[in-house]
C-alpha cells in the first residue's frame, strides 16, 4: 500500500507542477 500511495503522491505533485506552469504561462501571454 506505501509504494502505491507512494505513486499517488508522485502524480498529484506533477498534476500541481503541471498546472502551475499552465497557470504562469497564461499569466505571462496576458501580461504581454
Amino acid at each position: 500500500i506505501s509504494g502505491r500511495n507512494k505513486e499517488t503522491l508522485q502524480w498529484s505533485a506533477r498534476q500541481k507542477i503541471a498546472v502551475g506552469a499552465a497557470r504562469g504561462l497564461r499569466y505571462l501571454h496576458e501580461e504581454c
